[in-house]
């Protein structure tokens, strides 16, 4: 008994227009309003008078490891189709991924 392997040519990715797409379905609709809700939240971190927020206290890959770990599976996705199980089954390098984006937003 033999077996045939086929082979399968992947279609070439045109990066270019793979960036114009996801960069036109992630932008904002008004780029006033986006800019004076992020001047708003720069305002108001400010004066920000909960849990202090110091430099010593800042997103690792650790603990972003560890809270999506404990997320509960099963259940209903959020607006853009997005589960739990996306997040406990991805590739482990997306928690650095994501703890650098937090720290970048906590940075603003």
């Amino acid at each position: 008994m033999s077996y045939r392997i086929s082979k399968v040519k992947a279609a070439p990715i045109n990066v270019l227009r793979a960036a114009k797409h996801f960069s036109e379905s992630y932008s904002c609709n008004n780029q006033a309003h986006a800019e004076s809700l992020r001047c708003e939240y720069i305002k108001l971190k400010q004066n920000y008078c909960g849990f202090p927020l110091t430099n010593d206290l800042s997103f690792d890959t650790e603990i972003v490891s560890t809270v999506v770990l404990k997320l509960k599976k099963g259940k209903t996705a959020d607006i853009d189709g997005l589960t739990a199980e996306h997040l406990l089954y991805c590739h482990p390098s997306l928690f650095v991924i994501l703890s650098k984006l937090f720290r970048l937003i906590d940075g603003l």
